[in-house]
Formats: C-alpha cells, sequence, structure tokens
C-alpha cells in the first residue's frame, strides 16, 4: 500500500509538474530544537548533508536559518527541488546506503552514531511543500555574496483573493523596490502547494539588521496603488518571523555562512 501511494503522489506532482516547467518547490522542514543544542545540530547537519550527496539525489539547493526573532521554530531548512515529482522521490538513504558499504566496521558505527544522533533532531518537526517561479516570483541584487549571515525576514499571509495577484502586488510595492535601492540583496514570494502553511510567504534578505529596519521605516512610499491591492487581499493575521542564515548547499557540501567556515 506504501509504495502505491508513493507512486501515485508521484504521477500527480509530475501532472502538475509538466503545466509549469518553470516552478520550483521548496520543501520546508520546521524544528524546533533548544536554542542551547543548535550548535551539534549544525554540526551533524553538514556532516549527514555532506555524505549523504551524490548522482541519485535530486535537491538542487539547501539553506538552513536559525531564529532570532519571532514565535516560530529555532530552525528552518529549505530545501529547493525541480519539480514536485523530484522533491517526492528524492532519498538520502539511497546514498548513504551505498557509501556506507565500502566502509570499515569502525567507520560504520561512527556514522551510524552520528545519524541516530542527526535524526533525533527531527523529532516532532512539521513540514510543507511551497511552489514558487525563480523567473517571476524572486528578484536579486547582482553577484550577491550569500556566504555570510544575512538576515532572512519571512511574512506568511492568507488571502482572500488571488494568491499570485497578492504576491506580484506585494513584490511591487516592497520587494523591487528594495532590491533597487540596494537596501534588501534580495528576495519573493512562494506560494502554498501541500501541507500546513499560509497561501502565500513573503521573504526577503538583508545584509544586517539594519538594512532591515530602514526598509521597515520606509513601508509605504513605493507603489502605493500596489501597496493597496496588496492590504486589500490579506486574509485575517499575519505573522512574520526573523531568521540568520547559518549554511547552504555550495557545489555539492554544505557550506557554512561566513568566510573559511
Amino acid at each position: 500500500m506504501k509504495n502505491l501511494l508513493l507512486s501515485i503522489s508521484v504521477l500527480f506532482c509530475a501532472v502538475l509538474s509538466a503545466q509549469n516547467p518553470a516552478r520550483k518547490i521548496v520543501e520546508t522542514t520546521y524544528l524546533d530544537i533548544h536554542p542551547t543544542k543548535i550548535k551539534r545540530f549544525v554540526e551533524l547537519h553538514k556532516i549527514m548533508f555532506d555524505f549523504t550527496m551524490g548522482e541519485e539525489r535530486t535537491l538542487e539547493d539547501s539553506w538552513v536559518y536559525r531564529h532570532w526573532y519571532g514565535s516560530g521554530a529555532t530552525i528552518v531548512l529549505m530545501d529547493i527541488y525541480p519539480s514536485a515529482e523530484a522533491a517526492v522521490s528524492d532519498d538520502f538513504s539511497v546514498v548513504m546506503r551505498r557509501k556506507m558499504e565500502t566502509m570499515s566496521e569502525e567507520e560504520k558505527e561512527e556514522m551510524g552514531e552520528n545519524f541516530r544522533e542527526w535524526w533525533a533532531f527531527f523529532d516532532g518537526h512539521w513540514d510543507e511543500m511551497r511552489a514558487y517561479n525563480p523567473e517571476t516570483d524572486f528578484v536579486g541584487k547582482a553577484d550577491v555574496d550569500w556566504d555570510i549571515p544575512f538576515v532572512f525576514v519571512t511574512g506568511s499571509y492568507n488571502t482572500t483573493g488571488n494568491m499570485r495577484k497578492m504576491g506580484k502586488a506585494y513584490m511591487d510595492w516592497q520587494t523591487r523596490p528594495n532590491v533597487e535601492d540596494g537596501l534588501q540583496l534580495g528576495g519573493g514570494v512562494t506560494y502554498h502547494y501541500k501541507g500546513a502553511g499560509s497561501d502565500i510567504e513573503l521573504f526577503g534578505g538583508f545584509k544586517n539588521i539594519e538594512d532591515f529596519a530602514k526598509t521597515v521605516s520606509t513601508q509605504g512610499t513605493d507603489n502605493p496603488e500596489a501597496r493597496k491591492t496588496f492590504w486589500s487581499m490579506v486574509d485575517g493575521a499575519h505573522a512574520d518571523q526573523i531568521y540568520v542564515h547559518v549554511g547552504h548547499l555550495d557545489n555539492g557540501v554544505f557550506n557554512l555562512a561566513g568566510k573559511d567556515n
């Protein structure tokens, strides 16, 4: 039955992906880790991430953020795939088993201990899948150095109308002007696809908290019509979170944020 359900899910995702080939899928995982254990989680995440990357994986990109302000999870993992089908079929354990076959018993035991400790952090996690088109739903400055602990801000909203119209309105009101002015490194919007989560999630990267604060103080000064359109479509309360970039996938390995990390 499990294999049948997986096959049906893969087929369904393949049909949806074919309808919009430019769309990417973001699989977001939220971990509620005690702050004193975050450093250890990051250490283990790099070990396991580097070990389980291989040609069998369908993962295109991955980003890890640590919570800084708000009421959200302490760690957020964002894995990016070329399609929903790729997200469903990705399996790090395939690479892990293949590599462990060539290891000594002592090495296997060490890696097994790392895996068990790392996997224990996922107890009680929750996740969702979101979609976005990098050609229309993201804008960024040229030649940005993302290998820094930049500030990552998200805003989760539900809407009474069309999600994409609402997302575009925010992009035109805030994201594009802030990137053009140089205050924002980049940003965009993702749309709910599967699992729990809001209709749209707005996100933005800033070099530091001071630059983010400047954008907040200037809200409403750019494209008032887009601002009006956005707020007219908001349904209920929204939630804002501020994170700090911990590391991301870079040439097949997990690169910790910061020079020489």
